[in-house]
């Protein structure tokens, strides 16, 4: 049982079909979410805009675990005791050079495999994926500065995630040129937006379009 949700960004009073539908994923009443940061953020300003939001849709136990400069192997490994983790935003190829460098990637796998839930935004959506090889296409591009050869993610689903749509044809045009070449399917969301992975059901939440070298459609609710 996969249970994932891949969020474009998080945007306050955005979607609350969206807010209730990540409440209703917990079985605890009290659930619990370590946060990952995509690189160290040591005046905790990122880490406290996504407490905030969590405790406005009514989860308050926020735990910080630190991969870069504050890492602690010793305390790492309690995150997985959490109900879900959350993989914040940021430069995906640093994320996933962190991941790589700490063992992670398969620690997370398996948490996911064993019914944990997996909170991705921006760059952590993007790290569910199998590649990150998105990340580096287009205007908008992250930078590749850690040099970073595989680009192999965590493969927890079968096709792509392009967050931060502008909402144009435009872009979705130039996105079609990398399906081709890549013989891929893209979910592109704009920001307020998400998709909720619960088993085998994928739902769709805010302007998304399924970008497909084969198909296409599109949801907006």
């Amino acid at each position: 049982m996969t249970t994932l949700v891949l969020l474009s960004d998080l945007v306050f009073k955005s979607n609350d079909k969206l807010d209730q539908r990540i409440l209703r994923l917990f079985n605890s009443e009290q659930p619990s979410i370590g946060y990952i940061p995509s690189c160290s953020d040591p005046e905790r300003k990122y880490f406290e805009h996504t407490r905030r939001y969590y405790n406005q849709i009514g989860i308050d136990n926020i735990q910080f675990y630190d991969l870069d400069l504050e890492y602690e192997e010793r305390t790492f490994g309690s995150i997985f005791e959490c109900d879900a983790i959350h993989l914040s935003g940021g430069n995906t190829f640093y994320f996933l050079s962190l991941l790589q460098k700490r063992n992670v990637l398969g620690l997370l796998h398996s948490y996911v495999k064993s019914g944990g839930i997996l909170i991705g935004v921006s760059a952590g959506s993007i790290l569910t994926t199998p590649t990150i090889e998105i990340a580096g296409y287009g205007e908008d591009a992250d930078e590749n500065n850690v040099d970073l050869k595989d680009m192999g993610a965590l493969g927890l689903v079968d096709f792509e995630f392009a967050p931060h749509w502008d909402g144009s044809e435009d872009s979705l045009d130039s996105l079609r040129e990398y399906n081709r070449v890549n013989r891929t399917a893209i979910y592109v969301c704009q920001d307020g937006g998400g998709v909720v992975i619960d088993g085998e059901s994928v739902e769709l939440y805010g302007n998304v379009r399924l970008v497909d070298y084969r198909e296409s459609g599109s949801v907006d609710e």
